[in-house]
């Protein structure tokens, strides 16, 4: 990708979080959901579940590298439009392991990415805020370094990893967000925050622009943006839908013996 684009592109997205119309990103998982999805929406994001199960991986970094870096550029040269991409923990436990990885994904065109503080060791426990903190200033340098206004998705699981009660977890949340921020992050994403009032307290204390993902229980679109919520995820739930009708179309034809739709032209 032209790197003028790449910077237009990653100014474009930074734009798109805004107070009161949150930026929605109904995920992607490979090119032909991308360009589906990008004719109607402004941007594009990957979900980490989603792409593994479609590689035919668990999640939690366990797709290599190199395919994460080759899907990526499949992705970049199939849209017109920015594209995010989940970097799990960044592939690996160090500051440089995460700008390493981060840098195969920007080289290969994206302009965002989300990292998360909720897999460490290789196992699903929170790093300590320091050790995640570290990995964004790496991230950050690296970007710089090739010139391009990456945006930082700092995700921090208290909630996810049930850290404690709800208000342990709020806090927990908050007090992370601002260590974030402080070493560059440009949003923070918090998967397993459902409550409405949780969330609008959430909103007041972060330091930065929040992101809330969707599952069983979360508010409507609406309500998160009148409670100040920028960015909305709905993560793996597109790629298992999409999923479920396919096994029940399957499952039609075999009983059927019928094409049922899939002769028509708009199929």
């Amino acid at each position: 990708m032209d790197a003028n684009m790449q910077q237009q592109y990653a100014e474009a997205f930074h734009g798109l979080h805004r107070t009161g119309d949150p930026l929605v990103l109904f995920n992607a998982w490979d090119a032909a959901t991308a360009k589906a999805i990008a004719k109607t929406s402004p941007a594009i994001a990957t979900s980490s579940g989603a792409v593994a199960a479609a590689l035919g991986y668990a999640d939690g970094e366990n797709v290599p590298l190199d395919m994460v870096a080759g899907l990526v550029s499949r992705i970049t040269a199939s849209v017109s439009v920015p594209v995010s991409i989940d970097l799990e923990a960044g592939y690996g436990d160090t500051p440089d392991a995460a700008a390493t990885s981060a840098a195969r994904i920007l080289q290969a065109g994206a302009v965002g990415i989300n990292i998360e503080d909720g897999l460490s060791g290789g196992k699903r426990q929170l790093a300590s805020p320091e050790q995640h903190a570290a990995k964004i200033k790496a991230v950050r340098h690296a970007a710089q370094q090739l010139g391009v206004h990456l945006f930082i998705n700092a995700r921090t699981d208290p909630f996810l990893l049930k850290y404690g009660s709800p208000a342990e977890c709020l806090d927990e949340a908050a007090r992370r967000a601002k260590i974030y921020a402080d070493a560059g992050a440009d949003g923070i994403f918090v998967p397993g925050l459902t409550d409405l009032a949780l969330i609008g307290k959430f909103v007041q204390l972060a330091p930065l622009p929040v992101n809330i993902m969707v599952t069983q229980g979360v508010p409507a679109i609406p309500d998160l943006a009148r409670v100040g919520v920028r960015r909305v995820s709905l993560g793996p739930w597109p790629m298992l839908a999409a999923m479920r009708a396919i096994g029940a179309a399957a499952a039609e034809v075999a009983m059927s013996k019928q094409y049922g739709t899939f002769l028509q032209p708009n199929a």
